[in-house]
């Protein structure tokens, strides 16, 4: 038997091998849609601004001429013999004024008008307050009575110059309680003769007369005074109590 001998196959050279091609990094994503071209964004288009209102000057001028218009035909009316009254002639035009105003809000702004207005407006205050002094110092209130059973025992006034006349009253034999009181102005009381008078007098601001006696001034007490007449005592009994807040008080035969 032929022994048949071994050899190893020869051993394969590097520089024989064939290279592997390795491709090394990050695996590509799969392809996404087409991406959208992007606008460039839109500027804001200015507001242009609100057309301011004008100031319409010749609506100032014809309120304003209707207002002078208006007091003339006042005027006209008072120099007729229409009794009108102060606060008048500026009431009207006060009116024309805020008519104005209301048309002007629709037509324009500004403050001539306004201003006009106020100033009216303070005038009529005073004005009014004036008109009220006037009749406050021009009213009267006048009692005359002539005999004892005519003699109220409260008499009352708000204003004005007030006059109590007994002078005429015959108070012999009579006991007379007699009470007189007045908001502001001037209280005369002027008695008989010959009554027997006790007189309680206060003035809270002004100033008294009675009997001679004088005194005034501001947050005054009450004063008596006692007189019994040229005659003596005698002639009946009267007890007067007279007040007055703001004014003077003259008691007196």
């Amino acid at each position: 038997m032929q022994m048949q001998e071994y050899h190893p196959a020869p051993a394969a050279r590097v520089e024989d091998a064939v290279p592997t091609a390795t491709i090394a990094g990050t695996p590509m994503a799969p392809p996404g849609p087409p991406a959208t071209p992007t606008n460039p964004p839109r500027m804001p288009t200015p507001t242009p601004p609100a057309p301011a209102r004008k100031s319409d000057r010749r609506l100032s001028r014809v309120v304003l001429s209707v207002a002078v218009i208006a007091a003339g035909v006042l005027g006209m009316f008072d120099l007729a013999g229409v009794d009108v009254a102060p606060s008048a002639y500026v009431a009207v035009p006060l009116a024309v004024i805020g008519l104005g105003l209301v048309v002007r809000a629709w037509y324009g702004h500004g403050w001539s008008l306004a201003v006009v207005g106020g100033v009216l407006a303070l005038g009529l205050v005073i004005v009014t307050a004036a008109e009220q002094a006037h009749v406050a110092t021009t009213k009267s209130s006048t009692w005359r009575p002539v005999t004892v059973a005519q003699v109220d025992a409260t008499y009352s006034a708000d204003v004005g110059d007030t006059l109590l006349d007994l002078s005429s009253v015959d108070f012999a034999g009579q006991d007379k309680d007699v009470r007189v009181t007045l908001g502001a102005g001037n209280l005369t009381v002027i008695l008989p003769s010959n009554v027997d008078v006790q007189a309680e007098v206060q003035v809270n601001v002004g100033n008294a007369v009675v009997f001679g006696e004088t005194w005034g001034g501001i947050g005054q007490s009450r004063h008596t005074v006692t007189n019994l007449g040229p005659d003596g005592p005698g002639g009946g009994q009267l007890m007067l109590h007279a007040t007055v807040n703001v004014g003077n008080v003259e008691v007196r035969r």
